[in-house]
């Protein structure tokens, strides 16, 4: 009488698994995370990347460079709306073979028999299994220099998915992005804190600012002279202007000076000195900064007061330079 369920049921026990349809979002990209529980970060990969790029083997995660097999990349949403598509598999699957079972023993039955019995399945709704829906498009998206892997993500990235290489172009971009960013939140600041903190909080962003784009121009140099000359250069030469323009000019035959007119080296030297008090002077003027600066607008013994105008002509002046250097070392 029970024919169909217990058919049902060894099929169930016999599963190994069930395929759960995924969708990609109105761009093509698919939904990932981290399976780091550290870092759990979410981004998206294009759909026909992780198909024809991507490799089963591993998989890196673009902000901590994690790395695990392709099969264990799936946020914590599909996940959770796995398991209910499964449920709602098996609780279809059962009901559908209950409902059988019933049809056939009102088949079985004898008109004018002396005793029949039926089977009548009451309740036992069926689930409506729905390809679980991808989340909003992310805004930031880029390609991989190396393998052409295209994916997006929520504020920084600095891994490719795929091979887990570390541009060092789009690091640069991204971080002066980032820099001019934080510089311009002192108004932000100032209507969800207290004058004092804002104050504060303002001051020490804009400082920050001004240590982080050194850093970021620092990295990128790095890395293209590494890649050109096969040897790490001196450690933080590119943390001196006249240290990483001579290094630039005996592998280039350029320099800084012929990258950038008088004006704006000057000015780029007068920041790269407030970096320098900033980091080890907690901004305090001394002589040493007069004098390798050439800035006059100070005397020894003051602090540095870093406004957000110069903190972001600092990373125009910088990006102008990271650019030019890039388009030297493609040359």
């Amino acid at each position: 009488m029970f024919e169909n369920l217990q058919k049902e049921l060894r099929r169930l026990a016999a599963s190994t698994q069930v395929s759960v349809p995924l969708e990609s979002d109105e761009e093509g990209y698919i939904d990932k995370e981290c399976p780091s529980e550290a870092c759990l970060f979410q981004f998206k990969i294009l759909g026909d990347d992780w198909k024809s790029v991507v490799r089963d083997e591993e998989v890196f995660c673009p902000s901590c460079r994690h790395a695990a097999p392709a099969k264990s990349w799936y946020t914590t949403a599909q996940i959770e709306a796995s398991k209910e598509y499964v449920r709602g598999t098996v609780i279809n699957g059962l009901n559908g073979a209950m409902r059988a079972d019933a049809q056939a023993s009102k088949r079985r039955q004898k008109p004018g028999a002396f005793l029949s019995i039926t089977l009548n399945v009451k309740g036992g709704e069926d689930a409506i299994l729905l390809p679980i829906a991808a989340a909003e498009p992310m805004r930031l998206r880029t390609a991989c220099d190396d393998c052409a892997c295209r994916y997006s993500y929520v504020g920084a990235a600095y891994f490719c998915p795929s091979c887990g290489k570390n541009s060092a172009s789009h690091t640069f971009f991204q971080t002066l992005a980032t820099i001019r960013t934080s510089a311009g939140l002192g108004e932000t600041l100032s209507g969800v804190l207290g004058p004092d903190e804002a104050d504060v909080m303002t001051r020490t962003l804009l400082e920050k600012a001004i240590l982080d784009t050194v850093t970021s121009f620092q990295r990128l140099a790095e890395q293209l002279y590494e890649a050109r000359t096969g040897k790490e250069p001196r450690r933080n030469a590119f943390q001196n202007i006249d240290a990483g323009s001579a290094l630039w000019e005996a592998e280039l035959g350029i320099s800084y000076g012929q990258l950038l007119e008088g004006g704006a080296l000057t000015q780029l030297r007068i920041f790269y000195q407030q970096r320098h008090l900033l980091a080890h002077q907690q901004g305090m003027v001394d002589n040493d900064y007069v004098t390798r600066s050439g800035d006059t607008t100070y005397q020894v013994g003051q602090r540095l007061l870093i406004k957000e105008s110069a903190a972001l002509e600092f990373a125009d002046l910088v990006e102008r330079l990271g650019t030019a250097l890039l388009a030297r070392y493609a040359a």
